[in-house]
């Protein structure tokens, strides 16, 4: 079959960043004052999730560097639900990949795989808290605040998840979307995290807003008084989020999927699909087919959102870590996410059946769009024939600084 010409796309982000972390972590907690309430030899807890975020890692070392000057001692603490396979020592591993363990933050990690049953809500959903937060004096929790990959809501990813699914490890997660089947995502988390922030010493939320580009847009501190304003820094990043800049086009490659990645593997709310039992969404862009290429290296076989692609490879499918995808995915509610697609040994195969799937015997004008994955997508590769479609959004610059040129592959058939 022959293939369409591709050019580059770049998009840049009209927004700010925040250029000194460390500058404007320390900046927020003095202007806050919270840390004047730490005693000599508290131990504070500080709760870290599974996504690669911008910035974490600086936020992480100079929270922890703080709190030491009070005389308190900080420790991190997987709040991750079912990931990392839902064991101690796969959770802390998966800090690890993130670039996050003492040696850069100055906190020791405790691992402990354990949720413990501390009570239930008014709705009589239990609520499980991880154990080493339970025995802290303090309790923090580090989150990224973005749009959720599952449901819409007035609280989606962000301090309030962490505090419901992500502390109470996979008895926790699992119980939780139990419920939500029922009652609905939103209902479900800030009716757990309100009882969690009662039986935890809960002291604070740091929570971090993204640019488009994945740089610091923002930071801010949210406590047990002040959680409510997570909906309007929820409204605030969904402005930011960027976007495939089409209605609707043929075939998405993705090039890698990840839990570093997003909790889907790859964001629902860029790829315009979602499959859930709660239902089947499509939203823009409206794709036909999704080719994913690989894993990421940090998802350490973590395959969960593969259930997404109609069509993959066998390296991707070979690298699987059945066990880990399963536990993940299972404790979900969401076993159609962990399903295995069509597979090719090589990509030339997938993207021909693909193009082929949906009627095209000639794919030289069909439209596609490549990204690296989708939280980069600041540059993208687009068929030719899509050029004339590119949409503008508010803040956002289009280029494209080279002529088209052929689809490249390797000696083996796949993609360069």
């Amino acid at each position: 079959m022959k293939l369409p010409n591709m050019v580059t796309l770049k998009q840049s982000f009209d927004v700010t960043v925040i250029k000194d972390i460390e500058g404007e972590t320390r900046k927020l907690l003095q202007e806050s004052k919270l840390l004047d309430l730490l005693k000599d030899g508290e131990q504070v807890a500080v709760g870290v999730g599974s996504r690669g975020i911008s910035g974490q890692v600086k936020v992480l070392k100079t929270l922890c560097e703080e709190i030491k000057k009070t005389g308190a001692q900080p420790f991190l603490f997987p709040a991750m639900g079912s990931h990392g396979g839902g064991t101690s020592r796969g959770q802390e591993q998966v800090l690890h990949s993130l670039g996050i363990h003492e040696e850069t933050t100055g906190a020791p990690i405790r691992s402990n795989a354990q949720g413990i049953l501390t009570g239930e809500t008014k709705e009589g959903i239990p609520v499980y808290l991880d154990k080493n937060a339970l025995e802290a004096d303090r309790v923090i929790m580090v989150n990224r605040i973005k749009l959720h990959t599952k449901f819409k809501g007035p609280v989606e990813s962000g301090i309030q998840k962490m505090l419901s699914v992500g502390i109470g490890k996979v008895q926790g997660a699992t119980a939780l979307h139990r419920a939500a089947v029922k009652q609905g995502f939103p209902q479900v988390i800030q009716s757990v995290a309100a009882r969690a922030m009662e039986e935890l010493n809960f002291f604070m939320g740091f929570a971090i807003i993204e640019s488009p580009n994945k740089h610091v847009h923002a930071l801010h501190i949210l406590t047990k008084e002040t959680i409510a304003e997570e909906e309007i820094l929820l409204k605030k990043s969904a402005t930011l989020m960027p976007r495939i800049p089409f209605k609707e086009f043929d075939l998405l490659i993705v090039d890698e999927i990840g839990k570093d990645i997003s909790g889907t593997g790859m964001d629902t709310n860029v790829t315009g699909r979602n499959r859930d039992i709660l239902g089947d969404f499509c939203m823009e862009p409206r794709v036909q087919r999704i080719f994913v290429r690989d894993l990421t290296a940090k998802t350490q076989g973590n395959a969960n959102g593969i259930g997404f692609a109609d069509f993959t490879t066998k390296r991707l499918v070979d690298a699987m870590d059945i066990k880990k995808t399963y536990t993940n995915s299972l404790a979900a509610m969401s076993p159609e996410k962990a399903a295995i697609p069509v597979y090719f040994e090589t990509d030339k195969e997938a993207i021909t059946a693909a193009l082929e799937s949906i009627g095209l015997a000639d794919g030289s004008d069909a439209r596609i769009v490549r990204i690296k994955n989708t939280s980069e997508l600041a540059a993208m590769e687009i068929s030719d024939s899509l050029v004339p479609h590119i949409q503008a959004s508010p803040g956002v610059t289009t280029d494209i600084p080279g002529r088209p040129t052929a689809m490249a592959f390797d000696p083996h058939n796949n993609l360069l």
